[in-house]
């Protein structure tokens, strides 16, 4: 289907769509089939309904022999959604911060999504996507010393990145057990979050954000999503053959917005108009300077350029989390362009 095929504008349904719609969020993808659990700081916080299932799954397994119990893992997905959230909420206060916009968090299975408008510029990007990561490294030292004062070992604190184990081995009680793999697993979360430059995981915006600076938006997502592809493939292989269930769920997940993203670049490079758009423009024209008619076409173009750019922000937005997650702003924009392109 195509895009002026596409029907932007909200529909209207019965009453059966109105009350479904106070309880899942808006849209009909699957990204949509979320409970609203409440709202922090004028954000909503919503929890996919697969989450929920992941949730009820463990705990039905905990009571399987030879497993950790439904008090140990009831207590340790109620800290990881806790930890989780504080990074998303990170994102979302980053946003705000540098201007943007931030209106709901999506909790699932692979983690959290932050719904997030942050202004169309490299900065205000970069910031948003730190302010997540920042959030794991201030819990480092907090974490950290509330395992120290409770047990007072020091190799419970600092331990080796490459044997996480040791500290199960000299763990005790049940807070310590807890606390510790709060500990453990807030720290290999922004290890693996940060340092794995794998488009849409922030170590892949953060990539993609620094090269926006120095190339433009455009190339910085086509070489971030190319990228992001060849590190999704590589995670997969290693997550099957070493029996890593979770990471190549997250490598499906990252692929398929790689690819998706891939997608609207290509559809954008087609369609601009004297090769705007294109990876490698840079919107920097060369030769003599202009008369006052070129000038005023130029101006139109790089206009349009940056219209089209926004557009496709947007259909990648779409793609990853939602017609649910589009501001006022941004459904206005499509809704034009989409009367444009009927039009013409």
């Amino acid at each position: 289907m195509g895009f002026g095929d596409r029907r932007y504008r909200d529909p209207s349904g019965g009453r059966f769509r109105a009350a479904s719609e106070r309880v899942f969020a808006e849209g009909a993808g699957p990204l949509s089939w979320s409970l609203w659990i409440g709202r922090v700081a004028g954000i909503d916080v919503r929890v996919h309904l697969f989450f929920i299932l992941f949730i009820a799954f463990q705990l039905i397994q905990s009571l399987l022999e030879n497993r950790a119990g439904v008090g140990y893992t009831a207590a340790m997905l109620g800290g990881l959604f806790f930890v989780v959230f504080l990074h998303e909420l990170g994102h979302c206060f980053a946003c705000r911060w540098v201007g943007g916009e931030a209106h709901q968090i999506l909790m699932w299975p692979l983690g959290g999504l932050a719904m997030v408008s942050p202004p169309h510029r490299w900065s205000a990007a970069l910031v948003t996507t730190v302010g997540g990561p920042a959030v794991n490294v201030l819990l480092i030292p907090v974490l950290g010393g509330v395992v120290y004062l409770l047990t007072r070992s020091p190799d419970l604190v600092f331990f080796n990145p490459f044997r996480p184990d040791i500290p199960w081995n000299l763990a005790g009680s049940w807070l310590d057990v807890v606390l510790i793999w709060l500990h453990v697993t807030n720290f290999y979360m922004l290890l693996f979050n940060v340092l794995l430059p794998m488009f849409p995981l922030d170590g892949g915006r953060i990539v993609q954000e620094i090269l926006w600076w120095r190339l433009g938006y455009h190339r910085s997502m086509w070489i971030a999503t190319n990228l992001g592809l060849i590190l999704a493939c590589v995670l997969f292989v290693y997550a099957i053959t070493s029996g890593r269930e979770f990471l190549s769920g997250i490598a499906i997940f990252a692929g398929i917005t790689c690819w998706i993203q891939r997608q609207n670049l290509a559809f954008m490079v087609g369609d601009a108009a004297d090769g705007f758009g294109s990876p490698g423009w840079r919107g920097t024209p060369s030769g003599p300077r202009p008369d006052r008619a070129a000038e005023q076409a130029r101006k139109a173009h790089q206009a349009e350029a940056r219209h089209q750019v926004e557009v496709d922000r947007i259909l990648g937005k779409i793609a990853t989390q939602g017609m649910g997650s589009l501001t006022r702003a941004e459904k206005k924009t499509l809704a034009a362009e989409t009367d444009r392109r009927r039009g013409s």
